[in-house]
């Protein structure tokens, strides 16, 4: 087994946060996005899309989607499950988690056009297009703080698939842009606070 990661990157932080909470001893391999190692050829043939993460199995078969990767990942090693314990709680983490899924993809999009750091994804950045995406970023922003109400974590008192993935797009927000993410939301706020905390937040 083989974890293709970058480490700055959304999605594959998803991942690594996973991984440390889950205590998983997962072999990894960095690459290198200056030197555009995810376009080469070799990594081409792995994943078509040229993204990461992507997890190689013992088969050596390519998975290529953070969430796909650690749903394989906890059915694989269902001890310390991070994905509920009983259908009910499964199914109230993985509707955080879709949330959280959701809230990727659209501050994805709102941080191309507030940056400008992604030219490849966004060749002519808009202030005023950011504005309007970040409307939807608040429309989920708003269905967590409701969901999390006085709860430790996203969906109870420990963390969840659901924490990963909603905490690896506050850090990139917060500390790779400096943005004020998430910050009118008391609850989220504090959330995140303790959660930078843990080991598995560290980069």
């Amino acid at each position: 087994m083989l974890l293709y990661q970058f480490p700055m990157g959304t999605n594959p932080r998803r991942v690594a946060i996973y991984i440390a909470e889950k205590g998983l001893d997962v072999p990894q391999y960095t690459l290198d996005h200056v030197k555009l190692e995810h376009r080469s050829a070799a990594y081409l043939q792995i994943n078509p899309a040229g993204r990461a993460p992507t997890l190689v199995t013992h088969e050596g078969a390519a998975i290529t989607e953070s969430a796909a990767i650690v749903e394989y990942l906890e059915e694989l090693y269902p001890e310390n499950p991070m994905i509920g314990t009983d259908p009910l709680s499964r199914a109230q983490v993985r509707a955080l988690e879709r949330i959280g899924s959701d809230l990727i993809v659209r501050s994805q999009l709102w941080l191309w056009n507030v940056t400008g750091a992604f030219p490849r994804n966004e060749p002519e950045p808009s202030q005023v297009f950011a504005a309007k995406l970040f409307r939807h970023v608040e429309e989920l922003l708003d269905l967590l703080e409701l969901a999390i109400a006085d709860k430790r974590f996203l969906a109870g008192d420990r963390p969840t698939i659901a924490d990963c993935t909603v905490f690896a797009i506050f850090q990139t927000a917060r500390e790779r842009f400096n943005l004020p993410f998430g910050t009118s939301h008391p609850r989220l706020d504090a959330w995140y606070r303790h959660f930078r905390t843990r080991p598995s937040a560290d980069y």
